[in-house]
Order: C-alpha cells, then structure tokens, then sequence
C-alpha cells in the first residue's frame, strides 16, 4: 500500500502537492472542531440528567459562576446554544473542507489527462506504431477521470476519516481507556481481518476489469474505423459479440467489486449495535449508576454515530484504490514512467539552414519486432532544389527511406545529415520546419476546408493569403469556391467524410504547401486523383521544379518524367538509378515496371 501511495504521489506536481498538503491541514482543523462538537454533548448531557454536577463539577462550576449565572435554567439553555453553535461550526468546516477537496480533485482532472496527452503526443513516431490509438484515447478520456474520481478522490477520504477518527478515538480514551480501546479493538480489527481476506481477490478483479475495458475500446475503434467495411459486408453482429463479450465482463467485475465494498457495512451496523449494548450493560452493572454515567453513554453514542461512517468510509476508499490498481499503475507508466517528455516550443523555433544536400549513410532500420531489416545499408543523397523519385516492389523500403528522411523514425545504424549536419532529437524540429510532407492516407479533422489545410494553426493566426494559394497550387481553389456551399469555411466532416477521396488527397497537398516549404515528400500523393486532376496537379507542381526540393514516392508513372534522379529499390537497398530515359532504356526493372504502368509492380530481376 505504502508503494501504491508513493506512485499516487508522485502523479502530482510540486505545486499540487503543496494543494494537498494544505487539505490535509484543513481536515485536521475540521476533526478538531469536529471532536469539540462531540465533546460538548457530555456536559449538556451531564447537567441534564443531574442539575447539581453544576456544583460538583469543578469546570461546570468555574464556568457557572465565573460568567455570573443564577440561574441552572439559563445556564442549561446556554450550554445547549454552545453545543449547537459547536456543532454548526463544525458541519461548516466539514462543508468547506468538502469543497476544497472537490475543488483538488476535478482540477487534477484537467491537469492529468493535459500531461498524458502532452506525454503521448511528445513520443516518437516509432512508439505510435506499436500503440492502439484507442486504448490510448480511452486513457486519457476514461482512465485519467476514474483515477481522480476513484482513487485520488478515496485518497483524500482515507486522510479526512483517519483524522476524524483519531480525534474521536482519543476523546473516547480520555473518558474510558479500557472501553475505548475495547471498541477500537473490535471495530478496527472487524475491517482489518475483511479487508486481509479480500484485498487479493479485489487486485485480481480489478486487473480483469481493466483488461476487458481496453479490449472494448478496441473493439469500438474498429468497428467505427471500418464503418464503411462493416456496412458493406454485414458484420455488425461479428463486432457486437466482441464488444458484448468484454464488456459484460467487465461489468461483471464491477458486481463482485461493488459487494465486497458495501457488504462489510451490513456486518458492522451489527456489530455496533451490540457494542451499544455491551456499553450500556457495562455501565448497569459495572457502574451500577445509570445516572451519572448517562452522560457518558449519551457521549459514546454520538461518538459512535461519527465513527462508524468514518470507519467504513476508510475501508471502502481502500477497496476503491485495491481495485483501481492497474489505473495507477498505468499513468504511472505513462506520465513519470519511460515516456519521456521532451520540451519543444515548435512556435519559436526556426527552420534549419539547407542549402546543399540532404544525405542518407549507410541507413539501417528494422521495426520493433522484425526480424530483417527494412533498410540495409542504404545510401542517397539529395541535392538541394532538385527532384528525385523513388520506385520499387511493395516491401522494398520506399516509405521507409521517406520517414527516416521526415526524421520521424531513428535509424538503428547509419545518420541523415542536412548540409553535413546529423540530425538528431536536438534539432529534428528544426529540420521538420523545412518540410511539407504528403501521406498516402490524408487524416482531415471535422473543421473547415481552411482549418484542415492550416492544420495545427490557431484560427486567429492562419494565413488566408496562403491558404489560398496553397489551394490553387493543389487544383483546389475553384472547386472550394465554386461548389463548398461556404467556401473555405465548409466543414469537411469526421475525417473528411463530406469529400471525394480525390479532394481530401487535394486538401493534403495543400496542407503541404502551406509553409511554403523548402522541401517537399510526396507518398504517392496523386494516387487518388483522376487523370485529368492528376496531370493539373502535376503541371502546378512543374512550376516548382528547381525551387524546392521534391521527393516523391510515384504510383504512375507520368509523375516521374520530370524526375532528376529515380532511385529503384528493392529490399531495402538502392539498386539502380538514373534519369527517366536512362533507365527506359537500359534497366529492365524499370522497364517491366514501364510496362505495368505501375512503379510499385517489380520483379526481382538481376541488375544491368
């Protein structure tokens, strides 16, 4: 438990903890005047039963007479508004206190899930590739809300009830030590023994739960992921006995849970009312004076109405948090665990100076898991403003040369250098700023036309001057005025769902070229277009020849004419190279490629 407590702690920051602290403090002042409440029911109680305790009493006295009463009436009356006032002081207390704690808890809501995000986004690009993107949804959207709600919000309960039983339990022991503490014994060690037998099962249950939650997650990604698919081929019963399966168990989990937590209350309401017996039997017959021990009975009872919640408030908070383990042992993992949190302030930083070539030396990669390597010993350079193209079987490498050129993926051997400058986790962003990068696949968030092709950029800060000429470049422009019923503020829908696959290839070109780029990757960029737009496209981008530097991953080849250099690849190595005529006519690659019209169909023939 001590470990548990020690990773909760460290999910906070300095300044949240410095917040904690400051609960805990005012939860010590509450179960002070809380205990003060209590206490004042026995002198009221006292002089209720036996006005001449008033004289007797040495406390009773000093206060009767020293504050000038005569009168046991007006006295009583007085005791009573004391008791009263104590008591609404307290609930008070308790009410801020109740605040304050709500307070911490929903702003550690905001604060946790905005790190995990900021944690997950701050990863390479390697990490995504071995992640599903809803498990990691679901952890900051679900998992980050049931850590605050079911484990830092228990946390704090366990202090506020530990610190209200203390003070009571004390208070109990100044005014009978031997039946204190045997009501102590009973009760504490009643939830103590209960809370041994099931901490293991809870522990258990609780990782199966979180499981079978990650898994429906899943199942709920795919099944939207694929909607098209799942539409066209009927299975929505395939995925909605998948998704049943795990989240019947997991709510499965949650019945055995909920009973463990809430039956040993049953148990212990028993328990106390036999403990008010044995009380008011022991002062009967041990006592033998029913009278001036009514004070006392009267003081235990209150005291137990306060203790009982606070014990069993305890003993489910800790349920909650054995249950909730895996939540903690996950952001632990993923906030202050092995991902690292690199500081980038993309905003200030300035493209990094290429003037010569880009070079690629000796690349080897392989992805996490595989056995071969994808690149081996891999070769290129690029000079700056001109234009190459790559070509190759599906496998060969293709893709994977363009993202150890983005930077997105670390070579395992080998470096790409700018102008012989490595690039590294040091100045990878500053080599990002010169590229304007297009996927096979465009992602378009649901916002406007605008918005998707300024990606990333604050609605106040776009550049409508280059938004639209990135449009234009991108064959664009005419159909966004000309057809979207609210021009470039048109919302494209979930993923573009709205546009032609055609017109979000075009949106992704645009986006693109944006930044007015120095360097521009193209990965199969045309693929989804039709002849007629693919060759406007392609003339729009001619102009670009000997002003940036193009390297493009080609599907036809009509896009690789205007190449200065096309390397063909096959299994993770440059093969041959040369110029669209050149290798017309003497690379039989090229050709067998040239006659399926299509440069990612090779055969693996040997070299000319």
């Amino acid at each position: 438990m001590l470990q548990i407590a020690a990773k909760i702690y460290s999910l906070l920051t300095r300044e949240e903890r410095r917040k904690f602290f400051l609960l805990i403090l005012a939860m010590v002042v509450m179960g002070l005047i809380d205990v003060a409440g209590i206490a004042s029911i026995m002198p009221f109680m006292a002089v209720v039963a036996n006005p001449k305790v008033i004289q007797s009493n040495a406390y009773l006295s000093w206060a009767y007479h020293g504050l000038g009463f005569d009168s046991t009436t007006h006295f009583l009356i007085t005791l009573g508004f004391v008791v009263f006032f104590t008591l609404l002081a307290s609930n008070a207390m308790k009410a801020f206190v109740l605040y304050f704690e709500l307070n911490f808890v929903h702003l550690r809501l905001y604060s946790l899930s905005r790190r995990l995000l900021h944690s997950y986004l701050s990863q390479p690009y390697v990490y995504f590739l071995g992640q599903n993107t809803a498990v990691l949804s679901k952890n900051i959207l679900q998992e980050v809300s049931k850590f605050c709600h079911e484990v830092l919000r228990p946390c704090t309960q366990i202090f506020s009830r530990m610190v209200a039983a203390t003070f009571i339990v004390c208070l109990l022991l100044v005014v009978d030590p031997v039946l204190a503490v045997t009501i102590v014994s009973v009760l504490g060690g009643a939830y103590a023994v209960i809370y041994v037998i099931i901490q293991r099962k809870l522990a258990r249950i609780g990782e199966e739960r979180f499981i079978a939650n990650e898994e429906r997650s899943k199942i709920a990604g795919e099944a939207f992921g694929g909607i098209k698919d799942l539409k066209m081929l009927h299975c929505e019963d395939y995925f909605l006995e998948r998704f049943s399966h795990h989240a019947r168990k997991a709510e499965s989990k949650m019945v055995g849970y909920g009973l463990m937590s809430q039956l040993p209350s049953y148990i212990m309401e028993v328990t106390a009312f036999g403990g008010i017996l044995i009380i008011v039997l022991y002062f009967l017959f041990v006592k033998q004076d029913f009278g001036s021990t009514l004070p006392v009975i009267a003081l235990y009872a209150f005291a137990g109405v306060r203790l009982m919640p606070a014990l069993q408030g305890i003993f489910s908070a800790l349920t909650i948090l054995r249950f909730n383990l895996p939540i903690v042992e996950s952001l632990h993992r993923d906030i202050t665990g092995g991902l690292a949190v690199p500081d980038h302030r993309a905003a200030a930083i300035t493209p990094l100076p290429f003037e010569k070539e880009i070079s690629l030396s000796s690349i080897v990669f392989s992805y996490p898991d595989a056995d071969a390597p994808v690149l081996d010993h891999l070769d290129l350079s690029i000079e700056k403003n001109s234009t190459i193209g790559l070509v190759g079987g599906t496998g060969s490498g293709k893709t994977t040369t363009v993202d150890i050129i983005l930077g997105l993926l670390t070579p395992r051997q080998g470096s790409l250098s700018v102008d012989g400058v490595p690039i590294s986790e040091a100045n990878v962003i500053q080599w990002h700023k010169n590229i304007g990068y297009v996927p096979q696949h465009i992602y378009l968030c649901d916002d406007t036309v605008a918005g998707n092709i300024a990606f990333g950029v604050r609605p106040e800060e776009m550049d409508m001057e280059a938004v639209e000429r990135a449009a234009r470049i991108a064959n664009l422009h005419e159909f966004i005025i000309g057809e979207l019923p609210q021009g470039y503020q048109t919302l494209v829908g979930e993923r573009g769902v709205r546009l032609s696959g055609g017109q979000r290839q075009r949106i992704g070109i645009a986006r693109a070229l944006y930044h007015d780029p120095d360097v521009l990757i193209m990965d199969e960029a045309t693929s989804a277009l039709d002849g007629v737009t693919e060759d406007a496209v392609i003339q729009a981008l001619h102009n670009l020849l000997g002003k940036k530097t193009i390297v493009t991953i080609a599907h036809r080849f009509t896009t690789l004419k205007e190449c200065d250099v096309i390397y063909v690849m096959d299994k993770g190595r440059i093969v041959e190279q040369g110029s669209y005529a050149e290798l017309s006519a003497t690379s039989r690659r090229f050709q067998a490629m040239a006659r399926s019209g299509k440069p990612t169909k090779m055969q693996s023939l040997p070299a000319q």
